[in-house]
């Protein structure tokens, strides 16, 4: 799917989607894969996935359900992060004086 994106003066742009809403009966979470690409030779992209959670909202706009699992989600740590993190853990851990000289510098 296509998504035609309006460039303004300031460097910002405007995203235009043909989706008529996203409904909670159907379904409470909705994946949006974004991907972005120029136009030179050879061409570059980027590609990003929104999670998008629907909750339900009073008529003020205020939040009245959603389950906090949707705060905490975007939130997660990818499995190279969480295999970096249990790395450099496991470093500090074998080599405690690794530790305290990073400290001093």
């Amino acid at each position: 799917m296509y998504i035609p994106v309006c460039w303004f003066p300031d460097n910002t742009a405007g995203i235009v989607t043909r989706r008529s809403g996203f409904q909670r009966r159907l379904q409470e979470v909705y994946v949006l894969p974004v991907v972005v690409e120029d136009s030179g030779y050879p061409a570059q992209s980027s590609t990003s996935t929104f999670t998008i959670r629907v909750c339900s909202c009073g008529a003020g706009g205020s939040l009245l359900a959603c389950s906090a699992e949707a705060v905490f989600l975007p939130a997660g740590l990818s499995t190279g992060a969480l295999m970096a993190v249990l790395l450099c853990v496991a470093l500090l851990i074998g080599r405690p004086n690794l530790f305290i000289y990073v400290i001093k510098m």
